[in-house]
């Protein structure tokens, strides 16, 4: 959870603001007053709170104890509210939640407080690129992932391209969809493109305008700049707002390896999801050709121990050999029993990461 998450900041306020008075009203309601802090249930803590909690044991308040003079007492012995808290949490940690959610239901305009008005005391300390693009968000993240099992996702990159129009005459031809993670382009023939592609149904999410792996995975900002900038652009030819996307060259790669982790993090954090793959054509590799085209493509399919396989091709000028392949990739693999399906939030991502 990163504290530039709006809803967070509420809840982080919020809580703050209730804890405090739901603890010293829980140790009246509760404890009657008259308690011996149960320290020996509390939790491990920290050396400096250490001192505190060990006079717990000689406190006995009594009966008709005003909260402040609770709070005095306590104080008085050394607690802080985050003392206090903690040991009461510790003691009684079922009824302590029960209280505190039935605090936050009798309550609930405590949910709309404000950072302003906790005052000039409340730091904001998530990182400055958080506020980039204020309006650059996914809408309707999902609740949960669907069941998926013998489904094969046809996924190109680097589009659009001259090649576009003849993958779409095929996935028409088969009434397949598929997912397009599109660079963009601003010239008219590219926003035809995109929007034919949106039009007949496929999916479309977001790559790279400019592909510049040095560049864009230089730091959290600059790859932002690269997924805003591509973003309004197929949101301007499509009328659609991408709410997935793939990495140029993969989530973790060479050149990502300092910043992936704050990259994907802030990502999330915006609603966005992200799709690696467990199958690739190979098309990008110099001397692709239709025998290894089909071959990388087949055999990785049942290689695939996930019985579901995301396949990465490419969409390019350059790639006529992966045109001329898929006619024959989609019949071999409805031959074997498997169908087609698009990206979308709700499909459980395929991600990678470093192997030891």
């Amino acid at each position: 959870m990163y504290f530039g998450s709006v809803k967070f900041f509420k809840h982080l306020i919020y809580t703050v603001f209730f804890t405090w008075l739901a603890a010293a009203t829980f140790l009246a309601v509760f404890f009657g007053i008259k308690y011996a802090l149960a320290v020996k249930q509390a939790a491990p803590v920290s050396a400096e709170q250490d001192g505190a909690v060990q006079q717990s044991e000689q406190i006995v308040i009594p009966d008709g104890t005003s909260l402040d003079q609770l709070y005095l007492v306590m104080t008085a012995k050394g607690y802080s509210s985050e003392d206090i808290m903690m040991i009461v949490e510790s003691a009684e940690p079922e009824v302590f939640k029960s209280y505190v959610q039935g605090y936050i239901a009798a309550n609930p305009e405590l949910k709309e407080v404000k950072s302003e008005d906790m005052g000039s005391g409340a730091a904001d300390t998530s990182a400055d690129y958080t506020k980039l693009y204020p309006d650059l968000y996914a809408e309707d993240p999902p609740a949960e992932y669907k069941e998926d099992n013998g489904t094969i996702y046809l996924t190109f990159d680097d589009g659009p391209s001259d090649r576009t129009p003849e993958i779409l005459d095929i996935l028409a031809d088969y009434d397949i969809k598929a997912t397009f993670f599109f660079c963009g382009g601003t010239d008219e023939h590219s926003k035809e493109i995109m929007k034919r592609v949106a039009d007949e149904g496929h999916t479309v999410g977001i790559h790279s305008i400019s592909h510049d792996y040095g560049k864009i995975y230089e730091s959290v900002e600059s790859y932002l700049a690269d997924f805003n900038e591509t973003y309004n652009c197929v949101y301007e030819a499509t009328g659609v707002k991408p709410r997935i996307f793939r990495f140029p060259g993969g989530s973790i790669n060479n050149y990502n390896r300092f910043t992936y982790m704050q990259i994907i993090a802030e990502m999330t954090r915006r609603g966005f999801v992200y799709y690696d793959w467990n199958v690739s054509g190979e098309d990008a590799v110099k001397g692709a050709d239709w025998t290894s085209i089909y071959n990388n493509v087949l055999n990785g399919v049942k290689a695939n121990t996930s019985d579901r396989a995301i396949v990465l091709l490419h969409d390019s000028r350059q790639k006529e050999a992966t045109v001329n392949v898929l006619e024959d990739v989609i019949n071999e693999l409805l031959d074997d029993g498997y169908h087609f399906g698009q990206l979308d939030p709700s499909v459980k991502p395929v991600t990678f990461s470093y192997k030891d």
